[in-house]
């Protein structure tokens, strides 16, 4: 839009924003913005019609002629069917840029009057057709998706070999410069870690966070809708660290709520009857944010305490000052005397006494469990077996249960054990819509046949918010996956509905914590991440055959039991439903022999995560030091410590592994010549095509001449 700007009585020019700002009061925004309102449309002026058109209606012509509301910007028939096929062909005929400027090379390498032109244009002739042969099939179907079944075509060890080659990292700016206060040094590092309680060793590519990119302030309540992968991550390594120092956990427990305390979890409200009998402890109240001398969570202390906001006052007259003055407007300072500092942004705040928080709950249930297992409980009543019949009976005698104290091998102290445990909870809605909070708990604690009625009994009553199941573990070692598995994570993945939580959505014991990763060594990047990427397809590759045979040894197990329950349900012979249980466990004990198989590899990588390897068991120390030298001598790499000079370990590697580094550079530049030498042939003509398509229609007709050799 041009809005013309005219000369007021005053003689100044008016402004856009004054045009714009005048029309508002009789025309919308976007209808001044669509039309030019200073001139044509007469709102600054009166100049509708030429001088020549004025003319002839004030000679009054043409006054019997109907004149109709005159249309703006009003174009010929023939310009409007102009620009109407103008832009239908640009629309079909449109070519882009960058198909335009290989173009243009082409006509250039083919006029008459050549002069001199860059090496590099048949190079660039030839890429042109070859990318316009691979987007062919992409134009002609312009509908739907097209889904790669692997990315290893543009996107493999091959290509980050090469860019590593050519290129070196370093932080930049949102720019893509370099920021003047960021060190000359790479963000990049290699570390060789190591964890002891299970000799684990891991090489993992570092990245220093830049001074600029600090991370967000976590303010506000946390609410989540799921487990992250770094918490199942951690929920493993516990479960694994418990059960190779600790035993492993041993009891599953899941706690639920009752109706009232989630009406407190999801509001911190009562229903209407709890409401009438509450009596004067009403579930909100109203606390005055004003600091004092003894205070409370969140709030500041001082030595004198204030109470109440300072209201306005007026100055009394003075010689200096002769009228009086309004001070404290709106109750800026806090109390009489006081800095304006200590005044609160809120004075009230509202308080839900009744709200409350699973993480909360867990919390005070895990403290009475704790004191109880640590010091010691008396069971009411025991389980017994009666010697005659072999029934179950209650003993109603009172049972001491001692305390659980720490081992050691002097003898008995009287150290309280370590009190290990996971919880993770979930709210998925229910069957009627409803969220249904629940908590799935770990425990590595278990009581004698005769004193699990007792136990589960008093557990119950410490929970007190509803109903808690039992179960006692048959796997130790494997308890970790079981809360994964009941969460729901493992079992659907990303699609798991684990419901929305406030607050913390997972805990795990200080003791039953996996301790981190010790730092031995960093190293230069160089290449290692081409190296890691190459190293997980290999063990991709490798894994592939024992995965089809797991994948088809599980299809036929899942076959046989179905055609055992079928023969159950049809009440086959015994000997028949033995066989069908027999194949069953025989396929579940191969598949299980192969599954150690790959276990037992020690090698844990991936071709998706080109940042990180990591080797197990026995031998991982032998495993890791064989990795580094090969990737050293057969790869290349710089092996380049940050802390120790490795000259001549990195000489006696590329002795070792000299054979294999010239074969590696050899199949690379003979897989690159290959790509370079490709060339796409050339397309036929339109009357090449347009001969073929009548030869065969003559074909078809029964028409077509031979021709006579």
């Amino acid at each position: 839009m041009l809005l013309k700007p005219e000369k007021g009585r005053t003689g100044k020019a008016l402004t856009s924003n004054d045009l714009t700002f005048v029309a508002g009061a009789v025309m919308p925004l976007d209808r001044i913005k669509k039309n030019d309102a200073s001139y044509n449309a007469g709102f600054f002026g009166s100049k509708l019609y030429t001088d020549q058109e004025q003319a002839i209606l004030d000679s009054g012509v043409v006054k019997k002629i109907p004149i109709y509301d005159r249309v703006l910007n009003k174009k010929s028939k023939r310009e409007v069917d102009l620009i109407r096929r103008t832009d239908f062909f640009n629309k079909v005929n449109h070519t882009p840029k960058p198909l335009r400027e290989a173009a243009a090379r082409i006509a250039e390498e083919y006029r008459l009057v050549k002069g001199r032109k860059s090496p590099t244009g048949r190079h660039r002739v030839d890429n042109f057709k070859k990318i316009s042969r691979l987007l062919r099939p992409l134009r002609e179907r312009s509908s739907g998706t097209i889904l790669l079944a692997s990315t290893q075509a543009h996107d493999n060890e091959d290509i980050l070999y090469r860019s590593t080659e050519q290129n070196r990292a370093s932080i930049l700016n949102q720019n893509g410069k370099k920021a003047r206060g960021e060190p000359d040094k790479v963000p990049t590092s290699v570390q060789l870690m190591h964890r002891d309680w299970n000799e684990t060793y891991k090489l993992q590519v570092i990245t220093e966070t830049p001074s600029g990119n600090a991370p967000a302030e976590n303010v506000g309540v946390r609410f989540t809708d799921k487990l992250n992968p770094r918490a199942v991550s951690r929920i493993f390594e516990a479960g694994a660290y418990t059960a190779a120092c600790h035993g492993g956990f041993t009891t599953f427990l899941t706690l639920t709520f009752s109706q009232r305390k989630r009406l407190e979890l999801f509001g911190g409200m009562v229903d209407e009857v709890d409401c009438n009998t509450m009596g004067s402890h009403h579930p909100i109240r109203y606390r005055r944010n004003m600091v004092t001398a003894h205070p409370k969570r969140g709030e500041k202390k001082i030595w004198d305490s204030i109470t109440e906001i300072g209201g306005e006052y007026c100055t009394v007259p003075s010689k200096d000052t002769p009228y009086p003055k309004t001070m404290n407007r709106g109750g800026v300072i806090a109390g009489p005397y006081c800095d304006i500092k200590q005044k609160p942004e809120q004075e009230f705040t509202m308080e839900k006494t009744l709200e409350t928080s699973i993480g909360k709950e867990v919390s005070r249930f895990l403290d009475a469990a704790k004191k109880m297992y640590q010091r010691g409980w008396v069971a009411d009543h025991t389980t017994q077996i009666d010697a005659d019949s072999g029934a179950k009976y209650s003993d109603l005698k009172n049972h001491k249960v001692p305390m659980h104290v720490q081992p050691s091998p002097e003898g008995p102290t009287i150290t309280p054990a370590d009190f290990h445990y996971i919880w993770v909870a979930e709210c998925p809605a229910n069957e009627y819509g409803e969220p249904n909070p629940h908590v799935h708990l770990l425990l590595r604690w278990s009581v004698p046949e005769p004193l699990f009625s007792p136990w589960a009994k008093r557990l119950e009553k410490i929970w007190g918010h509803g109903f808690a199941q039992l179960a006692r573990i048959r796997k130790p070692t494997a308890a970790s996956s079981y809360i994964i598995k009941a969460v729901g994570y493992a079992a659907k993945g990303a699609n798991a509905d684990q419901g929305l939580i406030r607050g913390n959505r997972y805990n795990i014991a200080r003791c039953s914590r996996a301790p981190g990763w010790e730092c031995l060594a960093a190293f230069e990047t160089h290449n290692m991440t081409a190296i890691i990427r190459e190293m997980g397809s290999k063990l991709e590759q490798w894994k592939k055959p024992l995965q089809r045979k797991i994948r088809k040894l599980n299809t036929e197990k899942a076959q046989a039991i179905k055609a055992k329950s079928i023969a159950k349900l049809q009440k086959k012979p015994d000997v028949y439903q033995n066989k069908l249980y027999q194949r069953i466990i025989r396929l579940e004990k191969t598949a299980q022999k192969i599954s150690k198989t790959v276990r037992e590899r020690g090698v844990h990588v991936s071709s998706a995560n080109r940042f990180c390897i990591s080797f197990d068991g026995e031998n991982s120390k032998s495993k890791m030091d064989s990795f580094l030298l090969w990737a050293a001598g057969a790869r290349g790499w710089s092996l380049k410590c940050s802390d120790i000079d490795m000259c001549d370990i990195k000489q006696d590697a590329n002795e070792f592994y000299k054979k294999h580094y010239i074969r590696f550079k050899d199949r690379q530049a003979y897989w690159r010549s290959l790509a370079d030498r490709y060339t796409v042939p050339d397309e036929p003509e339109q009357e090449q095509i347009d001969k073929w398509n009548q030869e065969l229609l003559d074909y078809k007709q029964g028409t077509l001449v031979p021709m006579l050799c």
